[in-house]
C-alpha cells in the first residue's frame, strides 16, 4: 500500500503527517541512538533499512495505492525494538519516495499504515507473550514471529481499505470483489517469511535480536 499524494485528500494527508511526526519524536526519545555510532550496530540497521526498501518496492497491485508487497516490520521491531524500527520506516520511505511518484507529503499516511501499524501490533504480541505466556522459543517464534507478522500486514491492508474509501479512491463493493479475498494470501505470506527470517535469526545470530533473550527463552527450559 503507498498512496500517492494526489489520490488522497488534504484532510487526511497532513493530520497523518502530524500523527507520525509526534509518533517518530517519541520514538527519537526513546531510541538508543548512540548505538547508531557503532559499526556493527549501524551497518545491520541500514542494511535492514535496504532490505525494506526492496520488499517495498517489490509489489504487484490491483490500484495504484493499493499494492501487494511484504512488509518485513516484524523482523526489524524484534531485531531493533520499536524506536529504531520507526526510524528504519522514516530511511525507507524518505529514500523510496526519491524515486517513486508517491511524494512526500503522503510521507506520514505511508508510514502509518505501512510502519506504525506493524510495529504496533508486533510490539503489543512481544509484551503480551513475556507477561502472559510461557517463555520458550517455540512461543517467542510462532507468536512473535508467524502471528505478529500475520496480524500486522493483515491490519495494515485493512487500513490502506479504510483510507481508499474515506478518500473515495475506491468502493467498498470493488474491494470486497478485488481486495479482500487475497487477505489470507498476504497473511501466510508475510507470517512464513517473517517466522522463518527470526527462525534463522535467535538461532544463528541471536545477539541481532534485541527482543531475544537466551536465559529466558532457553536456558534451564
Amino acid at each position: 500500500m503507498d498512496f500517492p499524494a494526489e489520490l488522497i485528500p488534504a484532510g487526511l494527508l497532513w493530520p497523518a503527517n502530524a500523527l507520525f511526526a509526534m509518533a517518530l519524536l517519541i520514538a527519537l526519545r526513546r531510541a538508543p541512538l548512540a548505538r547508531l555510532l557503532e559499526n556493527h550496530f549501524s551497518n545491520l540497521f541500514f542494511a535492514a533499512c535496504v532490505m525494506l526498501l526492496v520488499l517495498w518496492n517489490t509489489r504487484a497491485g490491483v490500484l495504484p495505492a493499493l499494492n501487494f508487497h511484504l512488509l518485513g516490520m516484524t523482523v526489524v521491531t524484534l531485531m531493533f525494538g520499536w524506536p529504531l524500527a520507526m526510524l528504519a520506516v522514516l530511511v525507507v520511505l524518505v529514500g523510496s519516495s526519491f524515486y517513486t511518484d508517491t511524494g512526500f507529503a503522503s510521507l506520514g499516511i505511508n508510514a502509518l499504515v505501512m510502519g506504525a501499524i506493524p510495529v504496533l501490533v508486533t510490539t503489543v504480541l512481544l509484551r503480551f507473550a513475556q507477561r502472559r505466556l510461557p517463555h520458550n522459543f517455540f512461543v517467542y517464534i510462532y507468536v512473535n514471529g508467524f502471528l505478529a507478522a500475520g496480524l500486522s500486514i493483515l491490519l495494515s491492508s485493512l487500513a490502506g481499505a479504510g483510507v481508499m474509501l474515506a478518500s473515495d479512491a475506491a468502493n467498498a463493493a470493488w474491494l470486497s470483489y478485488q481486495y479482500y479475498p487475497y487477505f489470507p494470501l498476504i497473511f501466510f505470506a508475510e507470517a512464513i517469511v517473517n517466522g522463518m527470517v527470526m527462525t534463522a535469526l535467535v538461532a544463528l545470530k541471536p545477539a541481532w535480536v534485541c527482543s531475544f533473550d537466551d536465559a529466558r527463552y532457553i536456558h534451564n527450559k
